[in-house]
């Protein structure tokens, strides 16, 4: 008997970071079309969810929330198969990111726009549509108003997406970056603004109540004309010809689509689903022996990522009292129960104060490695405004899983490669829908990378462990190169650099002929009724914590929608 059909106006694969917000502009617009949203998981709840005092701890402590996929092993990287985080359940990985909520550099948008010939996507527009995303609260930074000043007047504050500064900063906080002030380097007052170079406090994806996931901001109280299935794979694209008209999840469920199947299932999903069905590199779907329907070879090509090297190191007391608490089983029980009771207490204190800096590498362009480079990109990296790599401070303790000392206290700082050349993929192990895809993520194996990562790490361990007013505060090195030689750091790279689960660019967008898979609006090209809104669309790596250009592709692609439908409202 064949499966039952339900019809639908649009559908949309993956519940995640754009896909929740998709549905909720297409169903809330004018029109009000029949949306079905369709999710791997399920409705994500337990522990590790709200607090901020939890922000890093349910990418490493709920598995059941992850797809768990693991890349192959890494020949830059010790030959290392290294853990890929990706959010299962309704929010995608708005339920596990570290709640980082920067929209990188003007430079990055315009040159997007340069690159698929289309000014929505250009900085001048896209400001709006991050405005139209968020909920920006400005409150909290009265206490330190000489250290960020998120104008009320540049963002959102009637948009789902609540964003945030702390209420109150954690102790080293202030110190710190009074220090690396005082040693030259610049105050960044908003990294949102445009111009994110010099040192910054870093806006969150937190309100009072804790977490804002997609799924809290856009699917509380849908409306009648958005129907949601969770725990729902999609293993098959229907055609009639070279039309895509609708799905069948891998139970047998069915489901039409009059308008279009839009995917949103991330930069390792989305092209999976897209290879599972036909649609990809003629000769490697043919391998597999897969019907082709579309030969775009750049499907599943050109992954990248921000790479990282992730320092720790112990503490004097006096310096930060965040893992003293953590290590206090009393402290964390009672903690808890005050989140619990009324969103107060140490939970909504503890890594809420997240600060950093994007930076540039000083004489860059006289390396070989730069100088290697296609003239565009050089031309790109020499932009005023495009960091080279960012400095992270006051994250989570590396590597998660260690042992704290009860009574210690830990610090834990990054040095993440920005624009980095090197190149990933994202194929099929197989023609079977229940097989993990193949992840190669070639992290460091482009020579400016190398090069890029090594000063990174270098400048960021000066920056943090040898200054004069941190010097005397260390105890011991927990993780960190050996020395700072340039021999010393590449050792420390190879055997402990990591992603930062950022992927993006695996059905990017852009001019067929250049090796587009899609075009600005996200459509496939040569398939109709079939468009893809998540960062696999990303023709490059914007400079920031991916999660606000998720949220942007998403409600990029809705305008585009709305207007091309005529659904009159977004």
């Amino acid at each position: 008997m064949a499966p039952a059909q339900e019809h639908y106006d649009f559908i949309i694969v993956g519940g995640g970071t754009a896909g929740c917000l998709l549905a909720h502009r297409l169903s809330h617009s004018a029109a009000a079309p029949s949306v079905l949203l369709l999710e791997a998981g399920t409705k994500p709840s337990g522990p590790y969810l709200s607090a901020p005092g939890h922000r890093y701890t349910a990418a490493f402590a709920r598995s059941d929330l992850d797809h768990g996929y693991v890349s192959e092993p890494e020949p830059s990287l010790n030959d290392r198969e290294l853990p890929y985080a990706r959010g299962k359940g309704l929010g995608g990985s708005s339920i596990l990111n570290f709640g980082v909520y920067l929209y990188g550099s003007s430079e990055d948008y315009d040159r997007w726009a340069d690159l698929v010939d289309d000014d929505d996507w250009a900085w001048s527009s896209v400001q709006e549509s991050f405005r139209t995303i968020e909920n920006y609260a400005t409150e909290g930074a009265a206490a330190y108003e000489h250290l960020a000043d998120p104008a009320s007047g540049r963002h959102g504050t009637s948009g789902q997406v609540t964003v945030s500064l702390p209420a109150v900063l954690e102790k080293s906080v202030a110190p710190q970056m009074a220090s690396l002030l005082a040693a030259g380097e610049s105050l960044c007052l908003d990294p949102n603004a445009g111009d994110n170079i010099g040192v910054s406090l870093f806006p969150y994806s937190y309100g009072k109540s804790g977490r804002c996931t997609s799924a809290i901001a856009h699917l509380v109280d849908p409306p009648k004309n958005l129907e949601v299935w969770i725990d729902a794979t999609v293993g098959k694209l229907l055609f009639d010809g070279t039309s895509v008209i609708g799905i069948r999840t891998i139970d047998g469920r069915e489901a039409l689509s009059s308008k279009e199947v839009i995917l949103c299932c991330g930069a390792i999903d989305t092209p999976r689903l897209l290879l599972l069905n036909g649609i990809g590199p003629k000769a490697e779907l043919e391998a597999l022996d897969i019907e082709v329907k579309r030969d775009l070879p750049g499907v599943g090509k050109h992954l990248r990522d921000h790479v990282a090297g992730i320092m720790c190191v112990e503490v004097d007391g006096s310096f930060n009292d965040r893992t003293t608490f953590e290590t206090d089983p009393n402290s964390v029980e009672e903690a808890q129960a005050l989140w619990d009771r009324d969103h107060t207490g140490a939970l909504s204190l503890q890594h809420s104060s997240l600060w950093g800096g994007f930076l540039k590498v000083p004489d860059l362009a006289n390396s070989s490695e730069f100088q290697d480079l296609a003239p565009a990109d050089q031309e790109f990296l020499t932009r005023s405004k495009v960091p080279h790599f960012e400095f992270l401070n006051n994250a989570l303790l590396w590597p998660p899983g260690s042992q704290l000392t009860p009574g210690n206290t830990y610090l834990s700082f990054t040095a993440a490669l920005m624009n980095a050349q090197s190149e990933g993929s994202v194929t099929l192990r197989s023609n079977n829908p229940a097989d993990k895809p193949l992840l190669r993520l070639n992290l460091l194996s482009h020579p400016y990378d190398v090069l890029v990562i090594r000063e990174a790490i270098r400048r960021s361990w000066n920056m943090i462990i040898e200054n004069p007013d941190m010097r005397p505060h260390v105890r011991k090195t927990l993780s960190g190169p050996v020395s700072l030689s340039d021999a010393d750091i590449d050792a420390y790279a190879k055997a402990e650099a990591c992603p930062i689960w950022h992927a993006n660019g695996t059905v990017r967008m852009g001019k067929e002929a250049d090796g587009g898979s899609v075009d600005s609006s996200g459509k496939v090209y040569g398939v109709q009724g079939l468009r893809v809104a998540d960062l696999s669309v990303c023709p490059l790596t914007t400079n920031n914590h991916t999660q606000a250009t998720a949220y942007l592709v998403g409600q990029k692609i809705a305008e585009k929608m709305v207007r091309e439908y005529k659904l009159a409202s977004c």
